[in-house]
């Protein structure tokens, strides 16, 4: 059993009335599975998406043969979110091209496993190195893929948020799927967009190394994406692997506001 220390928030900004996006946690298997899904759509229709997304990956993941490996439970778990969205957003005219992008990982023994959809991004702190582990699913990240643009340059695109995939809008959704080992000291960061656009790298990189607890560090980039602007919703979810141990304890404290 993997002992992990956990810590998330999600807040609405400095500018929209609501907050689209969603955030979870639950226990799998000895392990622990976290996500953070970003809505969209008009009205309240993109808080509807992500609320749904996070709600079947949960039971999906819950339900799932034991004897299916992660990366099979979690992609279609994924996969049946997107479906249900997708027959929601097709048959309630309010509803109607609502969407959500979602990240979602599991810490399960020596392992983790990603299914990520869209743009919030999920980074991996290990021996000082802080790396995106996640590939953005917009038009302007896939100029940066193809050496069109810099990403210091996509950083401050105007097309920057203009997704090239998400949960709801197609009957079947390409999920890229990520599985590698963890060790004890991995320290797993997952954000919004509206994070990862306002709190630099470097930002984050100080913040997880300063020693601070887990709820101070996500606060902590919580307003300084608030100062930032805070012009989107904001999420940010912290986890570090304490122990792979067969017998460590599970521990997290959720946060939201």
């Amino acid at each position: 059993m993997s002992e992990i220390d956990f810590f998330h928030i999600t807040d609405a900004g400095c500018v929209r009335d609501g907050n689209e996006d969603a955030v979870g946690c639950w226990p799998h298997e000895d392990g622990l599975l976290f996500a953070v899904a970003d809505g969209l759509g008009g009205h309240n229709a993109g808080e509807v998406a992500s609320a749904l997304a996070l709600e079947v990956l949960a039971q999906e993941m819950e339900s799932a043969p034991r004897n299916w490996a992660v990366a099979k439970r979690l992609k279609r778990a994924v996969q049946e979110a997107n479906l249900q969205i997708y027959t929601k957003a097709t048959t309630v005219p309010e509803l109607k091209r609502m969407g959500t992008t979602l990240t979602a990982s599991t810490i399960v023994g020596g392992s983790l496993v990603a299914a990520h959809v869209g743009d919030c991004r999920l980074y991996r702190l290990r021996n000082g190195n802080f790396t995106q582990l996640t590939k953005d699913h917009t038009v302007v990240w896939e100029q940066v893929q193809y050496g069109i643009l810099t990403p210091e340059e996509a950083r401050t695109h105007p097309r920057r948020n203009v997704l090239s995939r998400c949960l709801g809008h197609e009957l079947i959704v390409g999920i890229d799927v990520l599985t590698m080992t963890v060790q004890p000291g991995d320290v797993l960061l997952q954000c919004s967009d509206g994070v990862h656009t306002l709190v630099s790298e470097p930002e984050m990189l100080d913040l997880l190394q300063s020693g601070s607890s887990l709820d101070t560090v996500c606060q902590t980039i919580i307003q300084l994406a608030r100062d930032a602007g805070g012009h989107d919703n904001l999420s940010v979810q912290v986890a570090t692997v304490v122990s792979c141990s067969p017998d460590a304890p599970r521990r997290w404290w959720p946060f939201k506001r």
